[in-house]
């Protein structure tokens, strides 16, 4: 296999899906707006891959290491954005004068509604040609970078619901994305990909809850196991319930956080069984050691409380459903950051579904238009 693969970012995620890509017979083009992130890959020539599961190291050369989008995307007809959410906006502006008909755009991950805000920016700046989207609801990999050209995968996901937007094309879209990753699970549109975001469940209460913790301690305890105590998982299981709640009534049908966590391979089935995510959380291997963040100025918040629970709410606004702790969850995460996200986040106008009504939503997921 030589296909090329455009991975934009040089992150935990984009360093995981470059190296694993290419260890997997993919030709690799690696982008990175700053070329700060990319100097140690062009050093090495490529990428050591760490795969803690497996017990073992591997080097994988990257033919093309660019902060040249042209030069990146040349030659490949999937693009993957393995960037954090908050940048979809700018790679959304920055791709348009590029992009084809022919281009399929992977985000990975979408989070809550990644195509359409990628597909609305493209159109508020003038886009007007046909646009292909994939999406799936959580990073493909656990991982982080942990040295120069380095980065330590301690999970690929078993399997990730996948979703393509406009709804029309994803035949298309997952016939040229799943030789990538076979164990996608093409789901009726990014909206139910959207509801099952497991990071926007569980990582806006772990972090606001434990606040005086990441502040006192800069991050210096295990953010999953730790941090989620039995009050922080009844919040978690809490805003859970609210996103169920809204999916029902929107006709989406979704799952229980700790079945998708399960699912994932996240957690044990005894812990899916007895249903909390308390427990689902004390059971994850994968997520153990992994220590929180320095600061609550942190992706933990402004990617899934902006992108992530703001969505998910007003979507409960859409279909009619209260949200109480998703809304207290915004307004903690608002407070303490000073930063308002139920304005500058993820809204309904920036979806492209501002006169979008609850009975046209799932027309319009799969048109892409009305």
């Amino acid at each position: 296999m030589s296909e090329t693969v455009a991975v934009l970012g040089a992150g935990n995620g984009g360093l995981a899906a470059a190296a694993d890509l290419t260890l997997r017979g993919f030709r690799v083009h690696l982008f990175n707006r700053a070329e700060e992130s990319l100097r140690p890959v062009m050093e090495r020539g490529g990428i050591k891959l760490i795969d803690t599961k497996a017990n073992q190291e591997e080097f994988a050369p990257i033919p093309v290491i660019t902060t040249d989008i042209e030069k990146a995307i040349a030659g490949a007809r999937v693009i993957m954005l393995a960037v954090p959410v908050t940048a979809h906006e700018f790679y959304a502006e920055m791709l348009g004068p590029h992009l084809t008909p022919e281009h399929i755009v992977f985000l990975n991950p979408g989070h809550t509604g990644g195509g359409l805000h990628f597909v609305q920016t493209l159109r508020d700046h003038g886009f007007t040609l046909p646009v292909r989207t994939g999406e799936v609801s959580t990073l493909t990999y656990t991982s982080r970078r942990t040295g120069p050209g380095e980065v330590t995968c301690y999970l690929r996901a078993r399997e990730v619901p996948f979703a393509a937007f406009p709804g029309k094309y994803a035949d298309e879209v997952l016939e040229a994305v799943r030789p990538m990753y076979p164990g996608l699970k093409l789901r009726p549109n990014v909206i139910d990909t959207a509801f099952l975001n497991i990071n926007a469940i569980e990582h806006p209460p772990q972090i606001l809850c434990n606040a005086g913790w990441v502040e006192h301690t800069q991050g210096d305890y295990y953010f999953y196991y730790e941090g989620t105590t039995p009050a922080v998982g009844r919040v978690i299981d809490a805003v859970d319930a609210e996103r169920m709640a809204t999916a029902e009534a929107l006709g989406i049908e979704s799952k229980r956080f700790v079945d998708m966590f399960y699912e994932v391979g996240y957690t044990t089935a005894h812990a899916a069984q007895v249903g909390t995510a308390y427990q689902a959380l004390q059971e994850s291997e994968p997520n153990r050691k992994i220590k929180g963040p320095k600061s609550l100025d942190h992706r933990y918040i402004h990617e899934d409380v902006g992108y992530g629970l703001v969505p998910l709410a007003e979507f409960g606004r859409m279909a009619g459903v209260p949200t109480p702790t998703m809304n207290s969850l915004i307004h903690l995460a608002s407070t303490m950051n000073q930063i308002d996200y139920a304005t500058q986040g993820r809204t309904l106008q920036k979806l492209g579904l501002a006169n979008v009504r609850a009975d046209q939503l799932h027309q319009f997921l799969y048109e892409g238009e009305l």
